[in-house]
């Protein structure tokens, strides 16, 4: 049973957190005033977080009732008569305001306003995942979770895996002490049933989908959304438990951005360097950017058994967007890649070849990728877009223990999606989206050793259609349905979902949504390489008429957002049920030595569900403390086969995060993130213990500390510099195995232990 009263605690202490900081700031903000210059002329400049020139803001002194524009360089100019005391607002759509302090303007003399700085309002943010169409994020009828750059720069997250733990309900566990393979968890459900998109295409497959939480550095993305629950009815396949979508950084502003980061974890490096150029030609409509980064991390021995707890690892990544509009035929085309190349190796015995070690996991792995997109606007209200995208993933890999010579194997899989998109928004009320969708998924898997061969090719059909009805503008009722013909599965599969907004309460929104979503089988699953490198081979085959899982999700909740000049006040509370039917399970037919097959069927379903709770407070770009909880239940309708429990494994019934921001002039900007895990279920196989255990694991709080100074040079260059303190407890699991017989898939833990880390990034 669930402990309330200890789980209410927790929570209760973090929202007295937000509401106490919340009541100071806004107390020290209206309280304070600038004792400073005495002039009569006054000019500032205004800019966004990313420090691109905002033009077009609106700046009123209100005491003097004059307004004027910043000009295409964000500067502004006012001249005023007489003295007095003043002070200086600045408004822009999709933004929040801003203010100066109290001024007192003598007779004489100039002033000049220190640099204004908007942050994007929360409540404008422009989402796309939940309904494939632009919307502002509280007026979207499917909720919608949004990172942006600036929120993952001040996570200092260094990859796609450390940005992800900004959301709410989204966990990213490592789930591998060899290899240190991740996965996301959204709302407590495995990373295969989630879908992750790049630039709205679902194109990383079961097998890039292993390692690719790390390969995406954070200087690709401009930012991320993920919306939870059943998105099958836009998406297809896989997303079952909710749907993260990637966008790749694109160019703001011509300029190069260059930073270097230094990591030490147990004495050991790991070295971080990233390299952004964008580019906007004098005829803005072309815009391109090209991005790189490159990291080197040693193997890290944890617990001081000979074997790495966190393994060897090279980086090397480039890609580049390009855009340009065409004018004659108002038409968009839009062009990227990437180039991933990365080893990685756990174990022992790095100096020598892997069939030399104890123990070795060793991934080499080569990644590309190409988008292509053409958006034709007809009129305003009809729009047809052309995506498509090809992607290619070859490993060389080897899964081995006990010096074997043969445990080598090579990975070959190409996908290719294309997709047809027509939008019309003529009708009364009525926003139409219709779409056809093509996907192809070949997987090509030779481990000998294992006798495993796998040559397969997985093809999927899908068609979908969507309609957004307005009720006036305080109502929004959203149908979709998609349907999939899939070639593992003999009939079309039908995804239907409905949403509802509602927006008629004074800065509230309440949504409702109910969807569904499937996951079809395939043979090769990546999360039993850890049995491989045990010694044991394995192949698995698909019981004769194999149904697809399928899920059906309901999620509710109700947003409060309040904007008072440029202060913004968030809460939220929301609840979510997910049920899974026919969830895939394997059973042994044949076991002979070292070599087991397995068949997979379809067994009884499971059940997640659960309540939110989310409550933030900004001013501006100065400051903000922002609380996430997660409490839930994960259940199985009858025991696992291996322990006998009812209850999923690594699920915490709490798990949450408090977050803090305070931008301090002339001194550096403070922000610190903590995360907390309740206990979980955790398998734990035999092998460096005698026999089989399912552990009750222990809660963990990690807490990362991090100071930023930024320094303005001249000719609006700047140097940021950052110091860092992650995991300031070392909150790290402490209970690992050790040595060659350890069950490498017991990791439970936070991702990395205690890690100083320092950097600096130059923009010019």
């Amino acid at each position: 049973m669930i402990n309330i009263n200890k789980y209410i605690k927790i929570i209760v202490v973090s929202f007295l957190l937000v509401g106490c900081s919340s009541l100071f700031a806004q107390s020290k903000q209206d309280t304070e005033v600038d004792k400073g210059s005495y002039r009569k002329i006054i000019k500032g400049v205004v800019v966004d977080e990313d420090g691109n020139w905002v033009k077009d803001a609106d700046v009123i002194i209100p005491e003097k009732n004059i307004v004027t524009k910043t000009n295409k360089t964000g500067n502004f100019v006012f001249e005023i008569s007489g003295g007095g005391a003043i002070h200086v607002e600045v408004y822009k759509k999709g933004y929040l305001p801003a203010s100066t302090k109290i001024i007192k303007i003598a007779k004489r003399d100039n002033i000049k306003v220190s640099k204004f700085v908007l942050s994007k309002s929360f409540l404008e943010e422009i989402v796309v995942t939940g309904t494939a169409t632009p919307k502002l994020y509280r007026e979207a009828p499917v909720k919608t979770f949004i990172a942006s750059k600036k929120d993952i720069e001040k996570k200092g997250a260094q990859n796609l895996a450390d940005s992800l733990e900004i959301v709410t309900g989204v966990r990213v566990e490592n789930n591998c002490q060899n290899c240190n393979f991740t996965q996301v968890r959204i709302n407590g459900m495995e990373g295969k049933y989630c879908q992750v998109l790049i630039n709205g295409m679902p194109v990383v497959s079961a097998l890039a989908g292993v390692y690719a939480l790390e390969q995406i550095p954070a200087n690709m993305i401009e930012k991320f959304e993920v919306v939870k629950g059943g998105g099958s009815s836009l998406y297809g396949g896989n997303a079952v438990g909710g749907v993260v979508n990637v966008m790749l950084r694109e160019a703001t502003k011509s300029g190069i951005k260059f930073s270097i980061s230094r990591e030490m974890i147990k004495n050991k490096p790991n070295t971080n360097l990233n390299l952004n150029y964008d580019y906007i030609a004098p005829n803005p409509n072309t815009k391109a950017s090209l991005f790189s980064n490159f990291q080197r991390r040693e193997p890290v021995d944890y617990d001081g058994d000979g074997f790495s707890d966190l393994g060897e690892l090279s980086l090397l990544s480039v890609g580049s967007n390009f855009s340009h509009f065409f004018n004659k035929v108002n038409g968009d085309l839009k062009l990227s890649f990437s180039v991933i190349s990365e080893e990685r190796r756990g174990g022992n015995k790095f100096d020598l070849p892997e069939h030399y070690a104890d123990i070795a996991e060793s991934i080499r792995t080569k990644r590309l990728d190409f988008f292509a997109r053409w958006e034709q606007t007809f009129s305003k209200v009809s729009i047809l877009k052309v995506n498509s995208s090809f992607s290619y993933t070859k490993r060389k890999s080897y899964y081995g223990s006990g010096q074997d010579p043969n445990a080598y194997g090579d990975t070959e899989n190409p996908v290719f999606y294309g997709e047809l998109q027509y939008y019309n928004f003529s009708l009364t009320n009525h926003s139409v989206i219709a779409g056809l969708s093509f996907k192809s998924d070949e997987i090509n898997d030779f481990a000998p050793a294992y006798d495993r061969i796998i040559d397969e090719t997985y093809r999927n059909f899908g068609f979908y259609l969507q309609d957004e009805i307005n009720f006036g503008q305080k109502l929004k009722l959203l149908f979709g349905v998609r349907g999939d013909r899939h070639s593992e599965i003999e009939n079309i599969i039908f995804s239907p979902r409905v949403s509802i907004s509602f927006t008629g309460l004074k800065d509230f929104t309440l949504r409702f949504t109910y969807s569904t979503g499937f996951r079809a089988p395939q043979v090769f699953d990546e999360d039993l390489h850890i049995t491989q490198v045990g010694g044991e081979g394995m192949t698995i085959v698909n019981r004769a008429g194999l149904k697809e899982e399928k899920s059906y999700s309901l999620t509710f909740g109700l947003d409060f957002g309040k904007q008072v000049k440029n202060k913004l006040y968030r809460f939220s509370i929301g609840g979510f049920y997910n049920r899974l039917n026919d969830v895939f399970t394997l059973d042994e037919v044949d076991s002979s030595g070292d070599y087991m097959l397995m068949e997979r069927f379809n067994s009884d379903g499971a059940k997640i569900y659960g309540v939110e709770l989310e409550a933030g407070f900004q001013i501006g770009g100065v400051f903000e403390i922002f609380t996430g909880w997660t409490l839930q239940r994960s259940e199985y309708d009858t025991p696992e086969p291996d322990f006998n429990s009812m209850k999923i494994f690594r699920t915490p019934e709490l798990y949450g995060s408090l977050r803090f921001n305070w931008d301090i002039k002339n001194f550096p900007d403070i922000n610190v993130d903590l995360n907390y895990t309740g206990p979980m279920k955790a398998p734990h196989y035999a092998g460096y213990i005698t026999e089989d255990v399912l552990e009750d694991t222990d809660p963990f709080i990690v807490v990362d500390i991090k100071l930023i100074k930024r320094f303005e040079l001249y000719s609006k260059n700047s140097i940021t510099m950052t110091a860092s303190l992650l995991n300031a407890f070392d909150s790290f699991q402490k209970d690992l195995d050790k040595g060659i017989y350890r069950d490498a898939g017991y990791v439970y833990g936070p991702r990395i232990p205690r890690t100083f880390r320092v950097g600096i990034k130059y923009d010019f």
